[in-house]
C-alpha cells in the first residue's frame, strides 16, 4: 500500500483524511477488523473516478454470535458540503472543490462478544480499533480512568457484574 504522500505525487488529488472507522468491526469473541475511511479531492482539473466497490447492501456478516461489519460505502461531497450516496459501481467526475469520500466496509465477528477478553477489548479501545461505548455496549467491559490521562484500565469487578447481568436477562 503507497503512502498518501506518494498518492498524492503520483496522482492529481489531495488526501484531506485517511482513517480506521473505531467501532465498524463487528463485536466478537475475536472482532472484525475495522473498516477505513478516506476524503480526498482534486488538487485543480476534475477527476474521474471509476468504482467497483462490494459489501455495500450486504454488510460482512458475523459468525457464531458475532456482530455484522458495517457496510461500505462512497459518496460525492459536493461544493456545498452536500453528500450524495453513488452506487456500488459507478463512474463520476469530482470537480474542483468537491470531493470522494470512501468508507470500506468492515469485517464481522466471530463468537459471543461478552467473551472476549476485557483485556483485549481495552487494547482494542487504546489502539481506536473500539469505541468506549461499545466497549460497555457490545462486550460489557466496563473501562475506569481515560485515554488522554493514560490510565485507562479494565474495572474487573464491574465488567464482572455486568456480564453476568446481562447474561442473566
Amino acid at each position: 500500500r503507497e503512502s498518501i504522500e506518494l498518492i498524492e505525487v503520483k496522482h492529481p488529488v489531495l488526501v484531506e483524511r485517511q482513517r480506521l472507522r473505531p467501532g465498524s468491526g463487528g463485536a466478537g469473541r475475536r472482532r472484525g477488523s475495522p473498516g477505513a475511511e478516506i476524503v480526498y479531492g482534486p488538487r485543480c482539473d476534475p477527476v474521474t473516478l471509476v468504482i467497483a466497490s462490494d459489501s455495500q447492501v450486504n454488510p460482512p456478516q458475523g459468525v457464531l454470535g458475532g456482530g455484522d461489519g458495517e457496510a461500505g460505502a462512497h459518496y460525492r461531497i459536493r461544493a456545498d458540503g452536500t453528500p450524495e450516496k453513488m452506487p456500488g459501481i459507478t463512474r463520476f467526475d469530482i470537480e474542483q472543490g468537491e470531493k470522494a469520500r470512501f468508507l470500506n466496509a468492515a469485517g464481522g465477528g466471530y463468537g459471543d462478544p461478552f467473551e472476549r477478553e476485557p483485556e483485549r477489548v481495552l487494547g482494542d479501545v487504546l489502539r481506536g480499533f473500539e469505541t468506549l461505548e461499545r466497549a460497555r455496549d457490545a462486550y460489557g467491559v466496563v473501562l475506569s480512568g481515560s485515554i488522554d490521562d493514560e490510565d485507562l484500565a479494565v474495572d474487573e469487578a464491574a465488567t464482572r457484574a455486568l456480564r453476568a447481568a446481562r447474561s442473566a436477562a
